[in-house]
């Protein structure tokens, strides 16, 4: 499970900022519910959702840990191929400053810290440690393309890593079981929710059977859900088939009595419904990994009714859920559902172009409960500043 994660110089984040699961000092609230005990001096959030106005960051702290697994398991191939480098770009240094990530998780009850950092052709930096006791242990470092601490029996394999690739990869390529672990972590347990459903799940019935009693609990009229082998034809003639969802509904004579089934292709449905079934599926799916997973969604819950996404946020911080959920919203009522004070940030970007990423818990004099409305009045910043006045005289010069 993700104890924090910190991103610098990615994207509108000029300066580091953290994203922290941990629980807050002092936080009661649905502490049965909302958290997971790890160690007596260790408790983790199954929830956290970042408020703020468009365009303010939201998006960027997810893009950045999507980036860093993106980077784990997708390496570069060859000597001349660039990194995704997307450094802050509204000033004059950070362009060709070094971006950074960092990330804490437990896999297996061993905590890891893993961080890189690294400009469009070289990786600058690069440290794998374990916890041991009350510090951390360094596995392997490596500044540049020297090595500072080396595996015992892996300094060979160094010697082959180029400046534009990470050395976990080559480790666990070699077999080394801490890098091993770190990247099943990144390619298993981090999930990214994208816009439709995709991986093996789909072709398990139970996962339907389960899907379509999902899909019902909120409010759906999905009798079942089934999967086709669609062909796809490209213009050059070739062609090749993907598995698809579908919804089955029942159809009804004028007495209102069943005389069949209905076979609606997901992609044919709203857009709400379309994340729910995606979400659906990775909750699903989740609940039946070998290890606790760590559910990432960019706004694709936005066009879920509230009544409903607000029933998801109680399902996320229920004792049946073992995983994490991390979404980002536009939807501030959110704020009044079943959330502590500590599963709440706030992304907020200023006049220069940089974002900050602040957590509720760090405001002073915050109650336990009900900060909807100061939210909407200002108090806690992160909201859009909308001027009716300006946005009617961009439509129509004469006002």
């Amino acid at each position: 499970m993700l104890i924090d994660f910190t991103l610098g110089n990615f994207r509108s984040f000029k300066d580091s900022a953290t994203l922290s699961m941990e629980t807050g000092g002092g936080v009661q609230q649905w502490a049965h519910e909302n958290t997971v005990p790890i160690t007596p001096e260790l408790s983790l959030l199954k929830s956290a959702a970042i408020f703020g106005a468009n365009g303010a960051g939201k998006s960027a702290v997810l893009a950045g840990l999507e980036r860093m697994r993106q980077m784990v398991v997708g390496p570069t191939e060859q000597i001349t191929d660039n990194l995704p480098y997307e450094p802050f770009q509204f000033d004059r240094e950070s362009a060709s400053k070094r971006t950074t990530f960092m990330v804490n998780f437990i896999r297996d009850d061993q905590q890891y810290r893993y961080a890189f950092s690294y400009t469009a052709t070289q990786i600058v930096n690069e440290v794998l440690s374990v916890a041991t006791g009350d510090d951390y242990e360094v596995l392997f470092a490596r500044e540049k393309e020297t090595m500072t601490v080396v595996p015992e029996g892996l300094l060979p394999v160094t010697q082959r890593v180029r400046p534009n690739a990470l050395m976990l990869y080559a480790f666990q390529d070699w077999n080394y079981r801490p890098a091993i672990t770190v990247f099943e972590w990144f390619n298993n347990d981090l999930i990214i929710l994208s816009e439709h459903p995709s991986g093996h799940a789909l072709d398990s019935e139970w996962v339907h059977s389960q899907m379509a009693q999902f899909l019902r609990a909120v409010g759906s009229e999905v009798a079942g859900i089934t999967q086709r082998k669609v062909a796809v034809q490209f213009l050059d003639g070739s062609a090749f088939t993907r598995p698809d969802l579908y919804l089955v509904y029942e159809k009804y004579d004028e007495e209102g009595a069943v005389i069949g089934r209905e076979e609606l292709p997901l992609t044919s449905t709203s857009v709400g419904m379309q994340q729910l079934v995606v979400l659906g599926l990775a909750l699903i799916t989740a609940q039946h990994a070998e290890r606790p997973q760590t559910i990432l969604t960019d706004s694709r819950l936005d066009a879920i009714h509230p009544a409903t996404l607000a029933a998801l946020l109680a399902l996320f911080n229920s004792v049946a859920n073992t995983s994490q959920v991390i979404l980002t919203t536009n939807q501030p009522v959110l704020m009044s559902q079943h959330l502590r004070v500590d599963q709440i940030y706030l992304a907020e970007k200023d006049y220069r172009g940089e974002s900050q990423l602040v957590s509720l818990f760090d405001f002073i004099d915050v109650p336990a409960e009900g900060w909807l409305k100061d939210y909407l009045s200002g108090r806690f910043g992160a909201m859009p500043t909308v001027d009716p006045g300006d946005l009617m005289a961009a439509f129509d010069p004469n006002l």
